[in-house]
């Protein structure tokens, strides 16, 4: 029995294993940290190019009427094609058109509200954010 523990407590067998029981939950914390990161980061960047389709898609309009129909189809049909990434429903779209001097300014805006990838504490939520927003200048090449 001495023999036994005196191995016991010369043995190093299970150091590796309480060490990675130390560093595991900061190791977990910063690669779900990144996913979660990543994803909004990915989510952001889809909203602008949704936003941006409409914005491309508004300025091939004649009318005022048509040019909101087409940025809002144009955002619905990229939203739709990013659907894993996106709720299409958590999608609020704002068309906004100013008739300046010369030209006609068209702001486009979408907020977006998701709290899926804010599962840690330190990973901010769609909420908090400011709405992704693009503005386009349309000119009359008549003069």
């Amino acid at each position: 029995m001495e023999d036994f523990c005196h191995r016991f407590r010369r043995s190093r067998c299970a150091t590796t294993a309480i060490e990675f029981a130390i560093v595991a939950p900061f190791l977990f914390a910063i690669m779900f940290g990144i996913i979660g990161f990543g994803m909004q980061f990915a989510t952001h960047i889809a909203l602008t190019y949704a936003a941006t389709e409409g914005g491309r898609a508004a300025v091939a309009g004649l009318n005022d009427g048509e040019r909101e129909t087409l940025a809002r189809g144009a955002i619905t049909k990229a939203l739709t094609a990013l659907k894993p990434l996106i709720k299409v429903g958590n999608a609020t779209i704002s068309f906004d058109m100013t008739a300046e001097a010369t030209d006609q300014k068209i702001n486009i805006g979408i907020a977006y509200n998701d709290t899926r990838f804010a599962v840690l504490p330190f990973v901010p939520n769609f909420n908090n954010q400011a709405p992704v927003t693009v503005t386009y200048y349309v000119t009359d090449p008549s003069g």
